[in-house]
């Protein structure tokens, strides 16, 4: 029986520490930490507004790569885009994280639910320019609730969650230091079809004074075609290429129409742009210099891990009897998966 007692007692003493520490120890749970990145603030807010790229320097994402399972939905970036994840690795569990605030190049704050937690927890990436490139600060913001459990490991979070941020901080450091100069404006956009008309021609690559000759011969023929039969323009002339060769390129020179109706010209061929997600590079300067323009887009698309859904095209916007060449815009269009 004394056995018991004291058994009992020691309980009953550990049931009221618990109580007290319910009591004493506070709910909230923050903590911060701090890098440099040798690089501008829209450069490192490039890669943590969207989850998907948050994937590319996460800590937990490296942990269980393989055995966990993640849904994107929401748009690209910014606020309301949302990931949700599966695994059965301790370290890395079931939970959703979406972001609820986005400041162009500033800010983002993330809203975070985990498995067993009913309240949601809050991430912060904030950027500020310095002399020596950007300083990202990553905090984290919880509520462990009354249970004195969870309080306790509110206590523990410094220890357990501290490393694991800087261990983040370090990856997102690495990867926009090491990301491609872009001279060009680069977008990741959705696009619809265009319905166009074209002449396939093959291009020598060794004779480049005779490409910007023989396109302007093409478009006159597929305007003549679009004339005469009626055809209503839909848009500014375009390329989609269809094929490359170490000695030159096979292109559709086109013109985007409403409809390409039934053709009946053997030298015509009708086609259609692939829709949905694209990645764009804008283009100021002379045709002479697209080929940079190709280049840095396919250093993008590499850099950030995409995936080719299809022929990618150009769009020349502007008049090219325009005398000043810097202003000519051109739009380069490559899908993706």
């Amino acid at each position: 029986m004394k056995i018991l007692k004291t058994a009992l007692l020691v309980v009953v003493v550990l049931l009221a520490l618990l109580a007290i520490i319910g009591l004493l120890i506070p709910s909230e749970v923050t903590l911060d930490r701090q890098t440099t990145v040798n690089a501008s603030p829209q450069s490192v807010y490039e890669e943590i507004s969207s989850m998907k790229r948050f994937n590319k320097w996460s800590p937990w994402f490296r942990i269980d790569p393989e055995g966990t399972t993640y849904k994107f939905s929401g748009p690209d970036s910014g606020v309301g885009n949302k990931m949700e994840w599966a695994s059965d690795h301790e370290e890395v569990g079931t939970g959703s994280q979406e972001i609820v605030e986005a400041i162009e190049g500033q800010k983002i704050r993330s809203e975070m639910y985990f498995g067993g937690f009913d309240d949601p927890a809050y991430a912060n990436l904030t950027l500020e320019e310095t002399d020596g490139g950007t300083k990202v600060t990553w905090t984290f913001e919880g509520n462990m609730g009354s249970n004195p459990m969870f309080k306790l490991m509110g206590l523990m979070m410094e220890s357990m969650l501290g490393p694991t941020y800087e261990e983040g901080l370090a990856n997102l450091k690495e990867r926009v230091e090491s990301k491609p100069l872009f001279s060009v404006e680069i977008n990741e956009i959705k696009v619809e079809p265009i319905n166009y008309l074209a002449i396939r021609e093959t291009f020598d690559v060794t004779k480049p004074e005779t490409i910007g000759p023989r396109m302007g011969e093409l478009y006159g023929q597929i305007l003549g075609y679009i004339n005469a039969n009626g055809v209503m323009g839909a848009g500014q002339p375009m390329s989609v290429y269809v094929d490359y060769s170490d000695t030159g390129w096979t292109a559709d020179i086109a013109i985007p129409v409403a409809d390409t109706g039934e053709v009946n010209d053997e030298k015509i061929v009708a086609g259609q742009t692939v829709s949905g997600k694209v990645v764009q590079g804008i283009h100021m300067g002379d045709y002479n210099q697209l080929d940079d323009t190709h280049k840095q887009l396919q250093a993008y698309m590499q850099f950030n891990e995409l995936e080719a859904n299809g022929n990618g095209y150009e769009v020349y916007v502007t008049d090219p009897t325009q005398a000043d060449t810097a202003q000519w815009r051109t739009e380069v269009f490559y899908p993706i998966k």
